[in-house]
């Protein structure tokens, strides 16, 4: 009686199977996106899990000029902002840059490099009052160059222009 104890102990125990938990942390899924006329527009990596409708941007991506030149590299990080759909609140995702990153004429050559500061921005959204999002700011910090490589001082277009490329929506990573 006792060894048959034992035996169905044992039997219990080595075919107890641990409960897998799943991470909230996107899977990385890697992608290139080209230009309508075949050349390479971007690669990098999306989130896994929306992979269906949207590339959300996560991770590092390098963007490319349609001459085949780097235009821009660095990190992206997947947030989301509160939206007011028909069932009621949900959730907008957005893609945006972090950390440093890396502009380039079409030339080839440096145009400006960065650590953004990420702050929050309002977003207007089809809730009343719209949302606050994290942002990339550009600070003092940053360099500036001309197309031959020359330390400048940037106009405030330059720096608007870094700055509203920030972050992408999920209209501007909608499949089509």
């Amino acid at each position: 009686m006792r060894i048959t104890i034992y035996i169905l102990s044992f039997l219990l125990f080595v075919s107890c199977k641990t409960a897998q938990i799943k991470s909230e942390l996107p899977s990385k899924n890697a992608i290139t996106e080209y230009y309508e006329s075949g050349e390479i527009k971007s690669v990098g990596a999306i989130d896994e899990f929306h992979k269906e409708f949207n590339n959300y941007r996560i991770e590092f991506w390098k963007e490319f000029n349609r001459n085949g030149n780097l235009k821009a590299s660095g990190n992206y990080k997947l947030d989301t902002y509160t939206q007011c759909c028909t069932g009621g609140i949900c959730d907008g995702f957005y893609s945006y840059k972090y950390g440093e990153w890396k502009y380039y004429y079409d030339n080839g050559k440096l145009k400006a490099k960065g650590t953004y500061r990420i702050g929050k921005k309002h977003k207007e959204t089809s809730c009343e009052g719209g949302d606050e999002i994290n942002f990339g700011f550009v600070t003092d910090s940053w360099i500036f160059y001309d197309n031959n490589g020359k330390e400048i001082e940037p106009t405030e277009k330059e720096i608007a222009e870094i700055e509203n490329s920030s972050f992408l929506d999920e209209w501007d990573m909608m499949k089509k």
